[in-house]
C-alpha cells in the first residue's frame, strides 16, 4: 500500500509539472531555431489543455515559398514519454515527384528510457512507414509497406529504396 501510495504522488508531481510547463515557449522556440534554417510557420492557432499543446492550421513556408500545409499539429511532452503526432500533412502539388502529396498521419516518439532514439510511424496514400532515428549515431532506418501503385506513382522516391521480403527498407547516415 505504501508503495502504491508513492508511486501515486510522483506521477501525481509529474502530470503537475507536465500541465504547468511553458509549452508555447518552447514552440516559439523551435520556431525560432527553424527560422535558422529559412523554415517558417505560420498562421498557427496554439491551444495548450491538459498539458497537451495543440497546433491548428500551420502553414510550413521555405525561404518565403510554402511548401507544405498541416491540419493538427499534437504534441504531448510528459517527460518520460514524448509524442508528437502531426495529422493532414498536404505537400505543394511542386514537389509530388519527391514527396508524397499527402500525409494523413505522422507521429514521432521519444523516451527517457530509451534516450538515444526516436521512433517513426508515418501513414498515407504510399503506404505504412515504421521507423527510428538513431539520434547517437545519426542513422535513419525506414521501412515501407508500399500500396501496390506506389512504385508507379513516386519512382524517384522508390529509387532510394531497397526491396527485402516485399517491405521497401531506407537506411541512411547523417555523418
Amino acid at each position: 500500500m505504501r508503495v502504491l501510495k508513492y508511486i501515486l504522488w510522483v506521477l501525481l508531481f509529474f502530470y503537475i509539472v507536465t500541465v504547468f510547463l511553458p509549452k508555447e515557449n518552447f514552440y516559439f522556440y523551435l520556431e525560432d531555431k527553424l527560422s535558422n534554417y529559412n523554415i517558417v510557420l505560420g498562421n498557427e492557432s496554439l491551444k495548450d489543455f491538459g498539458g497537451v499543446l495543440q497546433i491548428n492550421n500551420a502553414l510550413v513556408a521555405y525561404e518565403g515559398d510554402e511548401i507544405a500545409q498541416i491540419d493538427k499539429i499534437t504534441i504531448l511532452p510528459f517527460i518520460l514519454y514524448n509524442e508528437v503526432s502531426v495529422n493532414n500533412l498536404h505537400f505543394a502539388s511542386k514537389f509530388q515527384r519527391v514527396i508524397p502529396n499527402k500525409i494523413d498521419k505522422a507521429s514521432f516518439k521519444a523516451t527517457l528510457f530509451y534516450p538515444i532514439k526516436i521512433w517513426i510511424k508515418l501513414k498515407g496514400d504510399f503506404g505504412d512507414v515504421d521507423g527510428s532515428y538513431n539520434i547517437y549515431n545519426k542513422t535513419i532506418r525506414l521501412v515501407l509497406k508500399p500500396q501496390d501503385d506506389f512504385k508507379q506513382k513516386y519512382s524517384l522516391i522508390y529509387a532510394n529504396f531497397r526491396d527485402v521480403d516485399g517491405e521497401l527498407v531506407y537506411e541512411s547516415s547523417f555523418k
